[in-house]
């Protein structure tokens, strides 16, 4: 009867774990790759599954969340969560980090404060899409507050994303353009020099966000969890995080 029972209870705890569901996460293409390390170390450690889905922006994955595609934690930042469309809305934020806007150059160019950008050696300027990526949307502030915008305003471009901003430069196709901590730490070599801009633009805060209807899912609050600890931080520091 003892050992009945005893069995009795592990398939009741199977049977819960296996209700519980599984965490989905997705962020944007900026952040992809630091996801993807959260994702492994968190599989690594817990040994419990994680589904990752990841394709274009913020407000696409948002649009594919209404659709139905099974994600229930978004990594982005708060600014543009909050600001976003999203039918199925955002039941709680966890905050994860703040990192910087980064002013990034080619090689052969010194710049020593972004409004060297005014200088005739600089000649073009790339930043990312505002309605796409948080970088944009930092940029495009930081250059309206500052008036730097209008000064060079003949130079600019906007391109796509982070990624395509950072490779512009690295085939100095562009001079200089905005981007963020995890490019330039992943490839710095590979470019003229980069700076941090901490202030003109609002702060740049990283959130986990739980979309509405998973906020009770034990699932995902042990991946949640997981981002709060030690070895979450870790790699997010990595990232330009913390």
């Amino acid at each position: 009867m003892k050992k009945l029972f005893a069995a009795l209870l592990v398939l009741l705890a199977f049977c819960a774990e296996a209700g519980a569901g599984t965490p989905a996460v997705t962020t944007g293409a900026g952040y992809m790759k630091m996801v993807q390390e959260l994702a492994a170390a968190y599989k690594e450690e817990s040994g419990r599954p994680l589904q990752e889905v990841y394709g274009g922006n913020i407000g696409q994955m948002l649009a594919q969340i209404d659709a139905g595609n099974g994600v229930n934690v978004v990594i982005s930042d708060k600014g543009t969560l909050k600001t976003a469309k999203s039918k199925t809305g955002i039941a709680r934020m966890q905050p994860l980090g703040s990192t910087v806007l980064v002013l990034a150059w080619r090689k052969g160019l010194t710049l020593s404060s972004p409004n060297d950008l005014t200088g005739g050696n600089v000649k073009s300027v790339a930043y990312p899409d505002p309605k796409a990526a948080i970088y944009g949307r930092a940029a495009a502030k930081y250059l309206e507050t500052t008036g730097l915008g209008a000064k060079i305003a003949p130079k600019i471009s906007q391109v796509s994303t982070v990624p395509q901003v950072f490779s512009y430069l690295v085939s100095g196709e562009m001079d200089a353009g905005f981007v963020n901590r995890v490019v330039v730490r992943a490839g710095g070599a590979k470019i003229g020099g980069s700076l941090e801009i901490p202030s003109g633009y609002p702060p740049i805060e990283m959130v986990a966000a739980v979309i509405k209807g998973a906020e009770d899912d034990p699932s995902v609050s042990d991946f949640l969890k997981f981002l709060g600890g030690g070895r979450a931080k870790a790699i997010m520091k990595r990232h330009g995080v913390q």
